[in-house]
């Protein structure tokens, strides 16, 4: 009968062993929180330092003025990652078709930063009434 009860503990602290240096190998494998948010950081300045580089604010708005639209000048950058990157532009007068406007807009606007190098952004219009 002992030699039946130590070969169960010994089973129950091999187990309890296999499970603890699990736990501790998918600890050190997995990304730290740190990690990702200095990954993150380091995208967002990339994408941004290519943004300055080709002046892509500029040509952007050189784009819109060649097309017929109206920019402010104001255009808003939210960048969360070189995968997803969004504008907000301002124009005055938009027209009474403000979608098809939109979609154009997002095309002319990945078109241009496709070809910097950029990749694509999702774009949101808003009109200065004022």
């Amino acid at each position: 009968m002992r030699r039946s009860n130590s070969g169960i503990v010994l089973l129950g602290l091999l187990v309890i062993t296999v499970v603890v240096l699990f736990l501790v190998f998918f600890t050190f494998t997995k990304e730290s929180d740190q990690d990702l948010f200095l990954r993150d950081v380091k995208e967002v300045e990339t994408v941004n330092s290519l943004m300055v580089e080709t002046n892509f604010h500029e040509q952007l708005i050189n784009a819109l003025k060649s097309e017929g639209y109206q920019p402010t000048g104001s255009i808003g950058y939210t960048i969360f990652s070189m995968e997803e990157k969004e504008i907000t532009i301002v124009l005055f007068g938009l027209d009474s078709s403000k979608k098809k406007a939109q979609t154009y807009i997002q095309d002319l606007s990945n078109q241009l930063s496709t070809s910097l190098g950029l990749g694509k952004f999702e774009v949101t219009i808003r009109e200065d009434k004022d």
